[in-house]
């Protein structure tokens, strides 16, 4: 996917989307969004840059969207508003939430080597290691080395790799338990992680 570099075709762009998913609901009452407008516009306020746009349009996404469970790319477009924004309490949280959404991603970003597929439950191709293989090339050229510092440093810090590590524990679980009842715990276990970083602060969550 190629996404439009100049402000005006990205004014355009998001225009259209906007416009798109209004008339969706105005048509049904609820947007369902196939086809992922609401994950794009993300990408496209990153490259507009525009942060009172953005800051608009994700008060907007979480009061319609409040359960969504988002994509990698979208977390990393998040996050890094957040940060440009200053708010890196809400911008660790989304880096956070990208981590847990795939766990290759932050590391592919970083151009780190040897990355292996983790002996783990992966529930959809957002979770796949090829995964940030669609996102973008305008979103990579939209990041700067400070930001990837900034990325780099809460990724390698204990608190994050404390978060990975419980993840994919609870997923190699996933992987290879037959039971339901056990399943089911396993996923409510994830859930709570998952909801915590939705709306709580980061240092609740411990693995001892």
């Amino acid at each position: 996917m190629e996404l439009p570099t100049s402000k005006k075709k990205i004014k355009q762009k998001i225009a259209g989307y906007r416009r798109a998913l209004k008339k969706e609901y105005e048509l049904h009452g609820i947007i369902s969004d196939g086809y992922g407008k609401r994950y794009l516009l993300f990408y496209l306020y990153l490259l507009l840059n525009d942060l009172d746009k953005a800051e608009e349009y994700i008060e907007w996404f979480e009061d319609e969207f409040p359960a969504d469970v988002g994509e990698p790319a979208m977390f990393l477009c998040w996050a890094l508003l957040l940060h440009r924004m200053g708010k890196d309490k809400e911008a660790k949280n989304k880096l956070a939430m990208l981590m847990l959404s795939n766990i290759y991603f932050i590391p592919q970003l970083l151009s780190q080597i040897e990355i292996e597929i983790e002996d783990m439950w992966h529930s959809s191709n957002f979770e796949e290691i090829d995964y940030i293989d669609y996102m973008p090339e305008e979103i990579y050229s939209a990041i700067s080395f400070s930001e990837l510092e900034w990325i780099e440093e809460l990724y390698d810090s204990d608190e994050f790799q404390k978060m990975k590590k419980t993840h994919i524990g609870i997923h190699y679980e996933l992987l290879h338990e037959k039971d339901i009842e056990k399943r089911k715990a396993l996923i409510d276990m994830s859930s709570v992680q998952w909801e915590y970083l939705s709306g709580m602060p980061l240092d609740i969550i411990k693995n001892d």
